[in-house]
């Protein structure tokens, strides 16, 4: 269970270090690419499996590798904005109750079992993000408030589907850090690949709250990753338990952070639909 608490304190970090640095007006992408950067480097460094690029490109995990870092880096630019916008609470909840899709998936491809109790615990997470990111159309600034959580939603569970598919037929314990690093690296060159294609996005100096954001970030970050798929690797419960533990862990202590450090504001819907998170979240674990 320590891989599954150092995954679960990487995530909280994550969304700890987006608010942070919102206080210190940091540039987004500046801060996303730095954090990659470092992820990979981090990565490289603890990696002890021999590798070379021929022997990368030719491997039966390097497409969905590229595939993942390319969707982390879209899902990060998202998080960070909308904790920004929307809030770190409403954020980690729509992030971490996306496992509903990682959960059917695991249901409908893996067989795992499904019954009328996870179908009502399903059911019950969607509704709850639903409530969680309502805002009243008087108080919202625009659609995007309601509309990037659900983004998240849908977008962080796809990933994590397509990370729980890898795991299962093509990384190994022996090279979950090689692949954890070739995640970050593809990340990396699609963070750069943003920049030259829309320079006006990142500013041309980097502050110094970017540069230690951003490297605690991408700790963060590959430590989220890396001891996710060491939990699944190495447990012996269902994937839907591992997912359920480790999201309702983390929706916890970021409802709790955000409520008492950044005084972050909940309507009664709100609180509603963090009841029902709860609640779907006990329910998917099989408690």
């Amino acid at each position: 269970m320590i891989y599954l608490l150092l995954s679960i304190l990487s995530s909280t970090v994550i969304f700890i270090t987006f608010k942070v640095t919102e206080r210190f007006k940091t540039n987004l992408v500046n801060l996303i690419t730095i954090n990659y950067l470092a992820a990979a480097i981090l990565g490289f460094s603890f990696n002890r499996q021999s590798f070379s690029i021929s022997g990368l490109f030719s491997s039966d995990w390097i497409l969905y590798a590229l595939i993942i870092g390319v969707s982390y880096i879209l899902m990060f630019f998202l998080m960070g904005y909308s904790v920004r916008k929307s809030g770190m609470a409403v954020t980690t909840i729509a992030g971490k109750l996306s496992m509903v899709i990682p959960i059917l998936f695991s249901v409908m491809y893996f067989g795992e079992k499904v019954n009328t109790l996870k179908i009502a615990g399903l059911t019950l997470a969607i509704v709850a993000v639903l409530l969680t990111s309502y805002r009243p159309v008087g108080k919202a600034k625009n659609i995007v408030l309601i509309a990037l959580p659900l983004a998240i939603f849908v977008g962080t569970g796809m990933t994590d589907s397509l990370v729980k598919y890898a795991q299962s037929y093509h990384v190994s314990n022996r090279i979950s850090l090689l692949f954890s690093s070739v995640v970050f690296l593809s990340a990396l060159i699609s963070g750069l690949l943003f920049i030259l294609l829309k320079p006006k996005s990142s500013s041309k100096t980097i502050t110094l709250p970017e540069l230690i954001g951003g490297v605690v970030l991408g700790i963060a970050n590959f430590g989220s990753l890396y001891f996710f798929i060491l939990t699944l690797n190495n447990s012996k419960l269902d994937s839907s338990i591992v997912f359920g533990l480790n999201n309702m862990c983390i929706v916890l202590f970021s409802i709790l952070i955000g409520w008492t450090l950044f005084k972050e504001k909940f309507s009664n819907t709100n609180f509603a639909g963090v009841i029902m998170a709860f609640i779907a979240i006990l329910i998917l674990m099989n408690f």
